[in-house]
């Protein structure tokens, strides 16, 4: 990375301004810029001139001047927002994890459960709600959540002292559960309360490998706010904190290292540090490969395996902009090893239509984003990176009548204009 600038000399100066130092600097002008970041000049023009942009035009613009993508991250006053329906629809939830807490310091909540104890049928619960997470019902999750935590809070503070610490193990899990359902509707504030108790709990228990599933979590949803220097320093810190003995590991140590490694990867890839991106992904692959198969967590958790540390290379690809090398990476993907959790694939066949669409294959993009529209529309319809695809599927190139499945897709995300 070079060192011509100190991003943090920048003091109060505006994005723009440090956009326009750091090309002049580098000799380029607004037309060189907008070439090499792959960016409009337009957009270069806007920027310059204080407009904002997104996570992933920063991001491109920091491949180009050679600076990690934070470089371009300023605090600053949030655009005022119109009341949303959203927190009334999360009321429930939002009771359910961060409930009153009254002058003596006790969590005020109420539970169905009241007398009637029963950790198996707690359990079976989670892993059933969390099978419904991943075959994307997210309005039987949204129904159940809040009753599920409920219960799972009551069950850790009333069970005998033989059994607590299996209930607080179910209660960190149902948080668990929760935050990733969070993270899925863009609710990250809420998503962070709900793990970070997930791993208070986890930590309280001495079970590392569920403590650093909750901080895969975490990290996954302080990406979406854009956190990317963050993430990869608790990632790597984690995951050299439980990093196993290959000799002895068994699959719970590979995975929660795995997941850890993944996320490092992923965020030093957005922060343009690619190769710290791929010293964390071949260490992943490592743990994938260790697995010998794909293994899903306990209830309802994440797959990790040979395929989920593999998906890691051409999204980082994808990030990079090297969309041929990404859809070759696709291609070579390991078979036989299982499947990994419909979440992570999802995610992975929607880069995988970005990447056809980039490289010009504009049907094979089609068909990828109508198998998605189809198969997992709870999951596409919450995702701006969709959104944008379809955008980008039915506007870009050359002018030519959208067939059935394009113009499906301009319904499916009401695409104006």
């Amino acid at each position: 990375m070079s060192s011509a600038i100190d991003p943090s000399a920048a003091g109060e100066s505006e994005v723009g301004d440090q956009v326009r130092q750091l090309r002049v600097l580098r000799g380029m002008t607004q037309e060189e810029l907008a070439e090499a970041s792959g960016i409009s000049i337009s957009v270069i023009r806007k920027i310059e001139q204080g407009g904002t942009a997104r996570m992933e035009t920063y991001h491109a613009l920091a491949r180009a001047l050679n600076v990690v993508t934070m470089t371009f991250v300023r605090s600053g006053v949030p655009e005022p927002v119109l009341d949303s329906t959203s927190d009334l629809v999360l009321a429930p939830l939002r009771a359910a994890i961060a409930p009153a807490i009254d002058l003596s310091g006790h969590r005020l909540f109420g539970s169905a459960d009241s007398e009637d104890l029963s950790l198996p049928r707690l359990e079976n619960a989670i892993g059933n709600l969390g099978a419904q997470y991943h075959s994307n019902r997210y309005d039987e999750v949204a129904e159940f959540l809040p009753p599920l935590i409920l219960s799972a809070r009551y069950h850790a503070d009333n069970v005998p002292d033989t059994d607590r610490e299996s209930a607080v193990r179910l209660r960190s899990d149902a948080l668990n559960l929760a935050a990733r359902y969070l993270i899925q509707v863009r609710a990250h504030d809420l998503a962070l309360t709900a793990v970070q108790e997930a791993q208070r709990d986890a930590l309280s228990i001495g079970d590392m490998s569920l403590a650093a599933a909750a901080v895969t979590v975490q990290a996954w949803a302080m990406m979406r706010q854009g956190r990317f220097s963050e993430v990869m320093r608790l990632c790597a810190a984690a995951a050299d904190a439980v990093e196993p003995r290959m000799s002895t590991a068994d699959i719970a140590e590979l995975d929660a290292w795995g997941w850890l490694l993944a996320r490092a990867s992923a965020a030093s890839a957005r922060d343009n540090q690619p190769d710290r991106a791929e010293e964390f992904v071949s260490l992943a692959i490592l743990a994938g490969t260790r697995m010998g198969h794909e293994h899903s967590r306990p209830s309802g958790g994440s797959s990790f395996g040979p395929l989920t540390a593999a998906l890691m290379r051409p999204e980082n690809a994808m990030i990079a902009g090297d969309h041929g090398r990404a859809v070759e990476l696709y291609q070579q993907l390991p078979r036989d090893v299982g499947r990994t959790d419909s979440s992570t694939w999802n995610r992975a066949l929607l880069d995988c239509a970005r990447a056809h669409l980039r490289i010009g294959d504009v049907a094979r993009a089609t068909e990828i984003m109508t198998r998605l529209r189809l198969r997992a529309p709870a999951w596409l319809r919450y995702q701006q990176l969709g959104k944008d695809t379809a955008r980008e599927l039915v506007t870009g190139g050359t002018k030519r009548k959208l067939t059935a499945d394009q113009r499906a897709l301009v319904e499916f995300f009401s695409l104006t204009g």
